[in-house]
């Protein structure tokens, strides 16, 4: 069962934004990918910099480390990198309020690896 937590509202988070938000024991970077929001663990797959830090551009989400672009469809950097992914949680906007659920991550917007798990 999802336990939902307000983030903030949908207002504050324009197309492009990112924010770093804790919800229980974490901390999480939720983004807005051109009205699509997201939920992803904050910290970079690649190298455990702030994602919250970093900014969107088109479907993807920068990190300000090394500049890596992790795509908010699939979590991948790179193809041929699928051990390097971004973990996605359950965020929805509801009466201009956006709410996440941390409690487990979920599968991204489109996987196109077999065998995938988030």
């Amino acid at each position: 069962m999802p336990q939902w937590t307000y983030i903030c509202d949908a207002a504050d988070l324009p197309p492009g934004a990112v924010l770093r938000v804790r919800i229980a024991d974490g901390w999480y970077a939720a983004c807005n990918r051109g009205g699509t929001f997201h939920v992803v663990d904050n910290r970079c797959p690649h190298a455990d910099g702030s994602l919250a830090r970093g900014r969107v551009e088109g479907n993807c989400l920068i990190c300000p480390v090394h500049g890596w672009p992790w795509d908010l469809r699939t979590g991948l950097t790179d193809p041929s990198l699928p051990h390097m992914r971004l973990r996605f949680f359950r965020c929805e906007a509801r009466d201009g309020r956006l709410y996440a659920d941390v409690t487990q991550p979920i599968l991204p917007e489109d996987v196109t690896l077999p065998g995938f798990a988030p």
